[in-house]
């Protein structure tokens, strides 16, 4: 019975490393949007629909090499296994994974890429 005072805490510090070794989805996001900001402003790409986002993300993660497209998609499993995560959630994953491993500006590029520009939200062209 005593071990599970130490045993607890050891878990609960576990929890807590875990979460602060990785950057929180917002900050990943805000860090993905200066970024496409900075890259390709006239683009309006912050208007991208999350369909049209997560489209342009598999495309980036196809060129990746394997040891990062897995731990991107490892990341998109950890985060988003719950039956109602849709590709929201997924692309956040991507971000947040991608924002952890050094690689924001990269993705942030290939979007500016992967898209001509956005008219309004959701209404945006493809580049391919």
């Amino acid at each position: 019975m005593r071990l599970i005072g130490p045993i607890l805490a050891l878990a609960a510090a576990a929890a807590a490393f875990a979460v602060c070794a990785q950057p929180a989805p917002d900050e990943a996001r805000d860090d993905f949007q200066a970024e496409l900001a900075r890259q390709c402003p006239d683009k309006q790409l912050q208007l991208l629909s999350a369909r049209d986002l997560r489209d342009g993300l598999d495309d980036y993660l196809a060129g990746l090499p394997d040891s990062a497209r897995t731990r991107l998609q490892q990341t998109e499993t950890a985060r988003c296994s719950s039956m109602d995560a849709g590709a929201a959630c997924v692309n956040d994953a991507d971000i947040a994974a991608a924002d952890q491993i050094g690689r924001i500006a990269d993705v942030a590029g290939s979007i500016c890429g992967y898209f001509n520009r956005c008219a309004d939200q959701g209404v945006c062209n493809y580049a391919r």
